[in-house]
């Protein structure tokens, strides 16, 4: 009996110790680890090692991902280097993540390395010095270490053929696992946000599903006939409510035709501003929290006086574009593929129904603005796809000032915002985005401002509380001075404020009054004597309700919105939103009636009248320069003083056969140039005032 299990035994130990030496278990075995490994680094120990039984399918699905990314070596004669270089990546996707959850709640996906050349001019906001040295001395170590193995390693005859079987064998058992899971998971997680996502089917399985998830699937029940019921429901609603708005307007006579219905519609007058609050939300919803003062009087007047209420985004710590999108264009986020950013994908290359194209045929212009830099998240392409007529980035914007992060102060908003309705003699739509607030809160002690927080909190916690709450108590400010000059200003106006998402600050929530970290505000100030009322809205409602107040139609999405007494499904949404932008426009009659605006950079002008050269500098006189207007000889940029809005200068140049002034982000995009033209001292006479050479 003994030497029957002994030989037993010796069977199953020779087939183990043979199929260990097949490659492809090995890799399996490889990446089992390695999905381990990735899930206890976000979810924790315990959570991570009880995955699989939590998410089989998921669990498979990611170490076959894992193990098809390795299968690459079988193609590379130095197949430990490259299978080594593979797994340092993985790994270092794992790490990163980590690292970054402590900075927000999203954990990573596809779509932070898409905006990842953004994301180096702010990365010393969130790193320090120190920091980012080690960072780069640890990606240039494992790629010094990946080089090494790869020269000192010998090299192995590559058999293609058994290559080749191998990973058509994996690929093709990857693929049917991996979107199984996906189509068998598609209602669930088309129901939670990206952090959840993540926390249900496991980092490495989200991640890749992040890649691949992109714009919206066919639905099953496509079709004309659909789209017909889904935006014809209740027509009775179809020219919206009659509760004020353009119908009692008296200097609304003049009439428009309907870019979707074709029906005349009447001409608003009544200003319409949308002021995005970047991470703004009242800090007396934390529990156990406890400030010196108000930090948002202001906002809280205008919660008591004016209609108001809670407001749910997709997002919480970051994704501010997201809750962009649901506000501009009235479609949940949540219809897109997982963690996906409209702005990184479909609208960065194409027109999208938005609110400008909705006032554009009440003959509103629409301004957009944002005290950030034009390039992030494409917004320099995206504005003109959603119809806007200018868009001001700061690159635009004179003499801005910065907190103690780098942030521009959003106080620079106010005059932007006036600048803009005075720009034209006809009703403005304006779409203010502010970043006063934005994070990465300093968990070190410091004189933050006049306000100070009490509380039984972590103290780094604390101490990143403390600026936050000094930031959006100037943010506060800025709200204040923008009613006061918009109520002087004596135009029929509406003003909407709104937080794009709670801060980054370590509070769960349960933690949160409102209960929800994904819970913001918003607040109606008006002088056209809007009904004070308290409605709780999701970001997407929140276009189509203040639309539908004024008595203006919009488009489809809005009559989605209008001819509903209840929240329209998730469905309906999805439905509606691939017939407009993927599929045969039934919506619009066939035809999409939406073009690219011919925007502008800048609602006012950058212009040079002079330029000539003394000694050696170069002076370049004209009107609006700011910081990022840049002086070019010959074709090459110089390095450039700011002086005034105008004057700018340029040292050490002789002579020049052309002179140009251009519009230059920090990561050299071109927003736009004029040619100068270049005086002598011959033909021009000038006093230089010593003073202001700088």
């Amino acid at each position: 009996m003994k030497e029957r299990f002994n030989g037993i035994f010796m069977k199953i130990y020779g087939f183990g110790k043979k199929l260990i030496r097949e490659v492809s278990v090995r890799y399996v075995l490889y990446a089992a680890l390695t999905v381990l490994f990735a899930e206890i680094l976000h979810t924790g120990f315990f959570s991570g090692i009880t995955y699989f039984f939590r998410h089989p399918v998921a669990f498979v699905s990611a170490v076959l991902t894992v193990c098809l990314t390795y299968c690459i070596s079988l193609l590379v004669k130095k197949r430990i280097g490259t299978f080594i270089l593979i797994e340092l990546c993985w790994i270092g996707v794992a790490v990163a993540n980590c690292i970054l959850l402590t900075y927000r709640i999203n954990p990573l996906s596809a779509v932070d390395f898409s905006i990842i050349f953004s994301v180096f001019s702010i990365i010393g906001i969130y790193l320090s010095p120190i920091q980012i040295v080690l960072v780069v001395s640890a990606i240039l170590l494992a790629l010094a270490l990946v080089v090494f193995l790869m020269i000192r390693l010998p090299g192995e005859k590559v058999d293609y053929k058994r290559s080749v079987i191998r990973i058509v064998s994996i690929g093709v058992l990857t693929f049917g696992v991996f979107f199984f899971g996906a189509f068998g998971y598609a209602d669930g997680i088309k129901g939670l946000n990206l952090p959840q996502v993540y926390s249900e089917y496991g980092f490495v399985y989200s991640f890749s599903l992040s890649f691949v998830d992109r714009g919206i699937s066919r639905p099953d029940d496509y079709s004309r006939v659909d789209i017909d019921s889904i935006i014809s429901k209740d027509e009775q609603t179809d020219t919206g409510t009659s509760d004020g708005g353009a119908s009692d307007d008296p200097s609304a006579d003049n009439t428009e035709t309907d870019i979707v219905s074709g029906e005349p519609v009447e001409k608003a007058t009544v200003n319409v501003i949308f002021v995005q609050l970047e991470s703004f939300f009242d800090p007396a919803q934390i529990i156990g929290l406890h400030t010196s003062e108000n930090a948002v009087p202001n906002f809280t007047w205008l919660r008591e006086n004016y209609p108001s209420g809670s407001l749910t985004v997709p997002v919480a710590g970051a994704g501010t574009v997201n809750t962009e999108f649901e506000v501009l264009c009235g479609l949940p986020i949540s219809v897109f593929g997982l963690g996906e950013y409209p702005y990184e994908t479909y609208v960065k290359n194409n027109p999208c129904e938005a609110l400008p194209y909705y006032l554009r045929d009440e003959g509103y212009t629409s301004h957009a603005l944002h005290n950030h830099t034009g390039t992030f998240y494409n917004r320099y392409s995206v504005m003109k796809n959603f119809g806007f007529d200018t868009f001001t980035p700061i690159e635009y914007m004179m003499d801005t000032d910065k907190n103690i992060l780098g942030w521009a102060e959003d106080a620079v908003l106010t005059d932007e915002i006036m600048g803009a309705l005075n720009s034209t003699e006809g009703a403005d739509f304006v779409y203010a985005i502010s970043v006063q607030a934005h994070g990465k809160y300093p968990g070190v002690p410091d004189d933050y401002g006049n306000i100070h927080v009490f509380g039984d909190f972590n103290e780094d916690v604390l101490n990143g509380i403390d600026y936050y709450v000094n930031q959006i108590y100037d943010t506060d400010r800025f709200v204040g001075e923008l009613i006061s000059r918009l109520d002087a200003l004596e135009e029929d106006t509406v003003a909407v404020f709104f937080g794009d998402h709670q801060p980054s600050i370590d509070v769960t929530s349960d933690g949160l009054v409102c209960g929800s970290v994904y819970t913001t505000e918003y607040v109606i100030w008006n002088n056209i004597g809007l009904e004070v009322k308290k409605e709780d809205k999701c970001s997407y409602e929140l276009s189509s309700y203040v639309l539908d107040t004024l008595g203006i139609s919009g488009g489809v999405i809005t009559k989605l919105h209008t001819m509903n007494e209840e929240t329209p499904s998730l469905d309906d949404f999805t439905t509606l939103a691939y017939d407009i932008l993927f599929g045969e426009r039934y919506a619009y009659g066939g035809s999409f009636p939406y073009t690219v605006s011919e925007m502008k950079f800048g609602w006012r002008d950058v212009s040079v009248k002079n330029a000539f050269i003394k000694n050696d500098v170069l002076y370049v006189y004209g009107e609006n320069f700011t910081e990022s207007s840049k002086i070019l000889t010959d074709g090459k940029k110089r390095e450039t003083y700011y002086v005034s809005g105008e004057l700018i200068m340029t040292p050490n140049v002789a002579e020049a056969s052309s002179v140009t002034v251009a519009q230059i982000a920090e990561n050299g995009f071109v927003f736009g140039e004029i040619t100068a033209e270049l005086y002598t001292g011959a033909d021009f006479d000038f006093e230089i005032n010593i003073s202001e050479e700088k």
